[in-house]
C-alpha cells in the first residue's frame, strides 16, 4: 500500500471510531431522556429513589457498608458496585463475583462470575 492509501485507511478508521462513539453517546442521552420523561409523567413509580426497609438478612451487610436500614435501591446498587470495584470483582464482560454475604442475600452463587443483569434483578431481595 502507498502512503496515501495508509493515510486514507487511518482516516476512515478514525471516522468509524468517532461515529461509533457518537452513536453510543446518543443512545445514552436518549435513555436518560426517557427516564426523565417517565419521572416527570409518573413520579410515583420511581423505585430507584423510593426508600424501603431492608430485610433482616441484609442488616449485617448494610452495617458493614454504612447503609441505613431504610434506604433506596439506588443506594444498594451503588454500594454493591463500589465494593465490587474496590475488591476488583468486576470483569470486562459485565460479570461480577459476589461475596458470600451478598450472594446469600440475593440467593445467587458466590465467587463465580455472574451477569450484572442477574444481580440487578435480585436487588429487591435486600428489602422486605
Amino acid at each position: 500500500m502507498s502512503d496515501s492509501e495508509d493515510d486514507l485507511s487511518d482516516s476512515m478508521s478514525t471516522i468509524h471510531s468517532m461515529i461509533e462513539k457518537l452513536s453510543h453517546e446518543s443512545k445514552v442521552i436518549y435513555s436518560k431522556a426517557l427516564k426523565i420523561n417517565a419521572l416527570v409523567e409518573h413520579p410515583e413509580i420511581d423505585v430507584w429513589t423510593e426508600e424501603f426497609q431492608l430485610d433482616e438478612r441484609a442488616y449485617a451487610w448494610a452495617k458493614k457498608h454504612l447503609v441505613p436500614r431504610k434506604t433506596t435501591m439506588w443506594q444498594i446498587h451503588r454500594t454493591l458496585l463500589e465494593s465490587a470495584k474496590k475488591d476488583k470483582r468486576i470483569s470486562r464482560g459485565h460479570n461480577v463475583r459476589l461475596l458470600q454475604e451478598e450472594a446469600d442475600i440475593m440467593e445467587l452463587p458466590a465467587d463465580e462470575p455472574i451477569s450484572v443483569w442477574q444481580v440487578l434483578g435480585k436487588l429487591p431481595r435486600f428489602f422486605l
